[in-house]
């Protein structure tokens, strides 16, 4: 039996939300440790996630490791993540 092309389509969008929540929480992990936003590859990661991260207008909270927790992407994840289990959730009507 194949796939129905809104079930294909519902899928796709799945795992774009799983993708973009991985690379939040890469993002998380970079500025966490403040020496790792140092390195040019993490400065990068952050600039390239800037684009999803939603401005939720939380203070970011200081880290004991030079870094910052982004309480933004975090919200963002779990946004992203119930969004992926709502999609879930229609694909099995579909």
């Amino acid at each position: 039996m194949s796939a129905s092309p809104v079930r294909s389509v519902i899928t796709i969008f799945m795992n774009l939300l799983i993708l973009l929540s991985v690379l939040l929480v890469v993002r998380m992990v970079v500025l966490f440790f403040g020496a790792l936003d140092a390195q040019s590859w993490g400065q990068a990661i952050v600039k390239v996630s800037n684009l999803t991260v939603v401005p939720f207008g939380v203070e970011d909270v200081v880290t004991q490791f030079g870094g910052v927790f982004d309480v933004d992407a975090g919200l963002t994840v779990a946004v992203f993540l119930l969004g992926e289990w709502a999609l879930n959730t229609a694909r099995g009507r579909a």
